[in-house]
């Protein structure tokens, strides 16, 4: 969407935000609501975590 003098608004995410949100259960297409983004962005951060199995979110974050 652009602004009135023509620019492009960009809306930046923190990343731990996503997986904070994540991890605390929420669905991918509430993050992306929430955080002002796409829903296939916020797979393509979630998309590491999820292949290497943290899927769990009843046990710690694998260090």
């Amino acid at each position: 969407m652009g602004s009135p003098d023509g620019e492009e608004n960009i809306v930046v995410v923190d990343i731990t935000e996503i997986y904070v949100h994540w991890y605390a259960g929420r669905s991918k297409s509430e993050l992306a609501a929430s955080l002002g983004v796409d829903r296939k962005t916020v797979g393509e951060y979630l998309a590491p975590a999820e292949a290497a199995g943290e899927t769990d979110w009843s046990k710690p974050i694998k260090e």
